[in-house]
């Protein structure tokens, strides 16, 4: 081996480089005698250890018990020979060309490898070629043999070495995979299965045909949607090996001007040629080949990455929120006091009239105090049933008994469907009620995402917490408990059966790998719980915060069951952080890690304890900076040494009065613990003047109510992706919208009457049963007139209502949208419009908008899509239709009073006036052979025979 190989190794930064230097040492190495010995070892050793594992599993499955025998033990007993790199098989034609003795004629090629690449990474002649004297045909001459016994044979050989050391060098495959991976062009076009199944909402849609797209382009996910697509062979994606070069259009020529001799004589031109055929070899076979492979892999660990940190995000969105903050009037201080937390009344119900829904109130602690059935909250209060207007009536008596007796600081309602809206108006009005009459504080209501809920009601931790408690109520219990601290909620998810993977996080997550996906959901976690603190006492205390501990820094979810474990069968409180080393046997670098992160309330300890109370435990200050923090607050107060000042006194005065911090210079106090010794410890220091303004201040954003876009998507349960201007729905036509005629109109109307059936007509509602024109005036004064049609009222299959205006409904005029459409019929139409805040979209039903020949409606396309294979392939689609269409029969001369040249639709009309049991001969489809005879069994049913015609003379 040489110093240059240890060197390429050392030089290697990814995964694909070091492949490169295997495959460049096994191309050199691997025919060594010695490498072959070691290659069949490990071999040996693999199938032994293979044949051990599959007997054991045999004992295990079907002897339970039993021994292992005697040739098992024997095979244990050996040493297994120590592990060397692996003998490549596929070296075998170069290893053959060397034992042929054809290493000299390559190395008359000029230039080795090592140089080359060095003039490719340079991108200029930075070694010259060396020039053979002699012509490459007598060159050759001298290197016959049994196994190459001809002048091309040699040649043929010589090429296929240089091209393979020139694929194998790392340098070179390093330079061409910088250009191919930045100049790669792709192109996606659909299989027939993905013709008929990508329609205008398949997520491939605006990729369905692609040409030349630089994958530099690639944004987000679309290359893993591309992939998922080619899986269920809906698509082929091609990444092409040409690519362009910096001044030509071809790549490979400008690399090929690298490896010949610019001379213009015979010789030189011969070789050249050689030469140039060697690199173009080493390229499109070996080289970009293998980029490409690499490139889809790239390309698809990206958009799966991209996938991966859209999951982070939206969880990393979900437990930002603080716990939900308010303050209410000096004059109800006493029974609405949120110092230790708020009161939350949660509240959830399925759309379904026959369901009873809950309400549940949550203790400042999380404890749930009590809980309220409500069997008829979904009825309406204005309905035309007594009965369920007095059923209505009842649940809100309940539940204004509930909110008076138990006193929530605020109500969350699972956003379930648009019910929740009519709910939430429901219990606004119960709360004004008890502003009036019983001086209440104004209590917010607040409309919630409920698949936090949904998820852990379902459960094996929402159903072993609460065995007793049906589903709908243990889904208040959640939505209570979220309001209070949504990160502590989160985490309920977060145990040994991984439910935590069952929120959606994104269209795509289950594209990433499970044990991928949620170690970085757990960093998430990790990250926003060391932000925040846990008070381990608390955590203790209350069962539901416990799950926390886990993501305290250097912890996890053994080592955070074992302090739990020792501080439950102690029975004591964590008074101090030193009590993690001393009571909780905790060792040093797990306690220098997470002490920082483990809050002590120290406030609540007060005299309740004898241990002393070191009040920087009570903050984010990690213990070994305590010393600079008393410094701190000592410079701070200007103490002068011989008033023998008392650190942690000057740390309580300084926490009453943090404004006296602000003078200290701490760059200069930085400076001096950096000359200590300490490194630079600027940051540290102004994180601990931050701590000591507002220990442990929470730092996550406060509850905001969701705007009309959040609220839309949050009740409909669509997204922006989902549910767009342009898609293509199904709607059920619901009712016809009018405008009742004024009265100046009615005073200048102007009735018609229909002289075929002698009737009038009314000119608004076009009703045109009126025998005389007085009935027409009668009609108008009755009020009973509906007015003029303006249009067409919809629901979606999402439950959102939608409307089409009169002028929307077809392309030709329409006066009367009764004549097109009729209660109850599904239609097809385009959402023109959304309104988020009346949940309610404007469609179009035209023909013209339906099939969006100009490209308005449906989803825009890529900047590369082949517009002309598109139209290429439908114009071939739809002259294949045209030809079925045609007549399938070949005419025939038969001269018999019943043939006919017909076919089976002609032939099937001509029968609808002919008696019962005529029938007609006519040609047949499948061929000149074949007759068809068709007899009418009876009106609208007929019988076609099949004739196969033989032995005619």
């Amino acid at each position: 081996m040489k110093d240059s190989d240890i060197d390429r190794l050392r030089n290697v930064q990814t995964a694909e480089e070091l492949n490169d230097v295997h495959n460049h040492f096994v191309l050199y190495y691997a025919d060594l005698p010695a490498m072959h010995a070691a290659w069949r070892i490990k071999e040996k050793e693999r199938k032994k250890q293979e044949k051990r594992e599959a007997r054991l599993r045999l004992i295990a499955e079907n002897e339970e018990g039993a021994e292992i025998p005697e040739e098992i033990e024997e095979i244990d007993d050996d040493e297994p020979e120590p592990e060397t790199l692996k003998y490549a098989n596929r070296s075998g034609s170069y290893a053959l060309c060397t034992r042929a003795g054809l290493d000299p004629l390559a190395k008359k090629f000029g230039l080795t490898p090592e140089h080359f690449s060095e003039n490719l990474r340079d991108n200029y002649q930075r070694h010259e070629v060396e020039q053979e004297p002699v012509e490459p045909t007598e060159t050759a001459k001298e290197f016959l043999s049994p196994k190459f016994q001809t002048v091309e044979e040699v040649l043929q050989a010589a090429k296929y070495m240089v091209a393979l050391q020139i694929a194998r060098e790392p340098l070179v495959r390093k330079c061409v995979r910088e250009v191919f991976f930045e100049r790669a062009k792709m192109s996606v076009y659909p299989t027939k299965k993905g013709l008929k199944v990508i329609d205008e909402s398949h997520n491939c849609y605006n990729m369905k045909y692609v040409k030349n797209k630089p994958v530099r382009d690639l944004t987000g996910d679309q290359f893993l949607k591309l992939c998922m697509a080619e899986e269920e062979h809906l698509l082929t994606i091609t990444i092409h090996e040409t690519m362009e070069g910096n001044t030509t259009s071809s790549y490979i020529d400008e690399v090929k001007q690298l490896y010949i001799r610019d001379e213009f004589s015979k010789n030189v031109q011969d070789w050249n040629a050689l030469r140039m055929e060697c690199v173009e070899k080493a390229l499109t076979k070996s080289v970009l080949p293998d980029l490409c492979s690499e490139l889809k892999r790239v390309l698809l660990a990206e958009a799966k990455d991209f996938v991966l940190k859209a999951c982070c995000r939206k969880l990393y969105n979900w437990i930002k929120i603080a716990p939900y903050a308010i303050t209410f009037p000096e004059e109800h201080e006493d029974e609405w006091d949120t110092t230790k937390g708020v009161r939350v009344m949660g509240l959830s119900y399925v759309p379904d009239y026959s369901v009873s829904a809950f309400a549940c109130i949550s203790a400042p602690d999380g404890e749930i105090t009590d809980y309220l059935r409500l069997p008829h909250l979904l009825k309406r209060k204005n309905s035309f049933r007594t009965e369920e207007k007095l059923m209505k009536e009842a649940d809100l008596s309940a539940l204004r008994n509930f909110i008076y007796t138990k006193k929530p600081h605020v109500v969350a309602i699972g956003g379930e469907s648009r019910e929740a809206m009519m709910i939430a108006e429901d219990l606004r009005g119960v709360i004004n009620e008890l502003v009036e009459s019983e001086q209440f504080p104004t209590i917010k209501v607040e409309i919630i995402d409920n698949e936090l809920a949904k998820v852990y009601a379902n459960s094996n931790k929402g159903q072993s917490d609460f065995r007793d408690y049906p589903e709908l109520l243990r889904q208040a219990v959640s939505l209570a408990r979220k309001m209070q601290d949504p990160l502590i909620e989160y985490s309920q998810l977060c145990n040994g059966d991984e439910e935590i993977l069952s929120l959606r996080f994104h269209p795509l997550q289950e594209q990433i790998g499970k044990e991928e996906l949620l170690e970085a959901l757990c960093l998430e976690f990790v990250n926003r719980t060391n932000e925040v603190g846990v008070d381990v006492n608390l955590a203790v205390q209350q069962a539901h915060k416990s799950n926390l501990i886990q993501f305290i820094c250097g912890l996890g979810p053994r080592k955070g069951q074992a302090l739990l474990r020792v501080l439950k069968q102690t029975n004591q409180r964590l008074e101090n952080r030193t009590q993690l080393v001393t009571a909780c046997h905790m060792g040093p670098k797990v306690f220098i890690n997470c002490s920082g992160f483990i809050k002590i309330d120290t406030n609540s300890l007060g005299d309740s304890t004898e241990a002393y109370v070191e009040i920087l435990d009570g903050s984010r200050v990690h213990p070994e900076t305590y010393e600079w923090a008393r410094k701190m607050a000592v410079d701070a107060l200007e103490y002068d040494d011989d008033e023998g000042a008392n650190p942690a006194g000057a740390l309580e005065e300084i926490l009453e009065a943090p404004e006296r911090l602000k003078d200290l210079d701490l760059d200069a106090f930085a400076e001096e613990l950096e000359r200590q010794g300490f490194g630079n410890k600027s940051i540290t220091l102004y994180d601990i003047r931050a701590e000591l303004n507002c220990r442990y201040k929470d730092l996550r954003q406060p509850f905001r109510s969701a705007n009309p876009e959040e609220l839309f998507d949050m009740l409909t349960k669509e997204t922006p992706e989902t549910f767009y201007i342009g898609k293509m729905v199904t709607a059920t036509v619901i009712g016809i919208a009018r405008r009742k005629p004024k009265p100046d109109q009615l005073d200048q109307a102007n009735p018609v009457r229909n002289d075929e059936t002698g009737l009038w007509q009314c000119p608004f509602c076009l009703k045109n049963d009126f025998p005389e024109l007085s009935d027409v005036w009668n009609h108008f004064d009755a009020g009973s007139c509906p007015g003029q049609a303006t249009g067409v009222k919809l629901r979606l299959d999402n439950g959102i209502s939608g409307y089409i205006y009169i002028k929307n409904i077809s392309d030709k005029p329409v006066s009367n949208p009764e004549e097109r459409v009729g209660i109850g019929q599904l239609i097809h139409c385009r959402i023109m419009k959304i309104d988020v805040e009346r949940f309610s979209v404007d469609c179009t039903s035209k023909s013209s908008d339906l099939l969006d020949k100009n490209h308005e409606w449906r989803p825009p396309r890529d900047p590369y899509y082949d517009q002309e294979k598109e139209d290429e392939e439908l114009r071939v689609e739809a002259e294949k239709k045209k030809d079925k269409q045609r007549k399938t029969y070949i005419k025939r001369v038969i001269v018999h009073p019943a043939f006919h040249n017909i076919s089976y639709a002609e032939a099937e009309k001509c029968m609808a006036n002919m008696d019962q049991g005529e029938v007609i001969i006519r040609p047949s489809s499948k061929g000149a052979d074949h007759l068809t005879i068709t007899w009418k069994v009876s009106d609208g049913i007929y019988q076609h025979i099949d004739v196969r015609e033989e032995g005619e003379s």
